[in-house]
């Protein structure tokens, strides 16, 4: 999954895409009491990534 379509089905879910906060290629994602940073770059996010965002903002992967 690119890292486009991730922040597409996090908004479904409610979340905030912060664009000012985070570093480089980032961009801070927020949910009621939790936040993560999900990088911005081209291509697929790595699953190791995508299994440590999904943890930090407590989604069960089936969610999205």
């Amino acid at each position: 999954m690119t890292s486009r379509e991730l922040l597409r089905r996090l908004r479904r879910l409610g979340a905030e895409v912060v664009t000012d906060r985070g570093k480089g290629g980032h961009v801070m994602v927020r949910l009621p009491g939790r936040e993560s940073y999900v990088p911005t770059g081209r291509g697929d996010v790595k699953t190791g990534t995508l299994a440590a965002i999904l943890k930090q903002l407590d989604l069960p992967r089936d969610q999205l």
